[in-house]
């Protein structure tokens, strides 16, 4: 993307799809949660699987609460971007437990499934091999071993998996998850990179970003400070957000960009106020 945008906002001069993380939505209704994105300026929403009773039932929807869905997205303009796959945090494919690597697999395969019928184009999986458990020598090993079986199953819908740089101990930085592509070997698995981890982690986020850029699929923006990795309202943290505007801008990045917060108050005026404080935001 070059200076002929110039006069865009800076946000809307690196991505032309603008992504909502679903927990930042604040609508007590799937019509209106899709209303509330689409009004405030974002081109879709990300959905949450995690590790809740009531995020996991999801994967269990029937075709007629899919098909539904799907109508409340495409009523307000909108659409299911990306299934967000963190239920991973507690049933991790690193695990010694046979058990526990067997659900992994399940929940992957039922998240891929959910993704096509839905009409996303990518599950994103969160780059932990064991986020708190039991490891072992072999918990990178298992982890991709889980991610080939998916991306098998993924690669038959027409869905992408793309890996999310996160907190704690395994895929932190760029080359983290450029080496874990490389082991994996499978062509349609990306990098889903979230700039505020590279932040919490205490890694330079420039760098990071440049070096992982050629391999991603979107690019989540949030912001930290080091090691607060959630709920560091945009502009309280060290995310150096022009610098990242202007990498991404020179790179005609591809994919979308999406805007990660959680709304714990309920306050409707979050989503909007987040884009506007981006298109705020001037390059350096």
């Amino acid at each position: 993307m070059t200076c002929r945008k110039g006069r865009l906002p800076a946000i809307r001069r690196v991505s032309s799809a603008i992504g909502l993380y679903e927990k930042a939505l604040s609508g007590r209704t799937w019509a209106d949660r899709f209303r509330q994105a689409t009004t405030a300026g974002y081109d879709f929403v990300e959905l949450s699987i995690d590790s809740s009773p009531q995020k996991l039932e999801r994967l269990s929807w029937s075709e007629r609460e899919r098909s539904t869905l799907r109508q409340y997205a495409a009523d307000a303009g909108s659409r299911i971007g990306t299934i967000v796959l963190s239920a991973h945090r507690d049933f991790p494919w690193g695990s010694p437990e046979a058990s526990i690597r067997h659900r992994a697999d399940e929940l992957a395969r039922d998240a891929i499934g959910l993704a096509r019928d839905l009409g996303a184009h990518c599950v994103q999986i969160a780059g932990y091999f064991v986020f708190d458990g039991q490891r072992d020598e072999n918990v990178r090993d298992k982890f991709i071993e889980g991610m080939r079986v998916a991306a098998a199953i993924a690669d038959e819908q027409g869905i992408t998996l793309a890996i999310e740089n996160v907190d704690g101990q395994d895929v932190l930085s760029a080359s983290d998850g450029i080496a874990l592509l490389a082991d994996i070997d499978v062509p349609d698995v990306k990098l889903y990179i979230d700039v505020g981890n590279y932040a919490g982690n205490r890694l330079d986020v420039v760098e990071e970003l440049t070096t992982a850029l050629p391999y991603a699929y979107a690019v989540q923006f949030k912001d930290a400070r080091p090691g607060v990795f959630r709920r560091v309202p945009f502009g309280d943290g060290v995310v150096p957000w022009p610098e990242v505007l202007a990498v991404l801008e020179a790179s005609e990045l591809r994919g979308a960009v999406s805007i990660e917060m959680w709304n714990d108050d309920e306050d409707p005026a979050m989503v909007a106020d987040a884009l506007r404080w981006f298109e705020s935001v001037t390059f350096p």
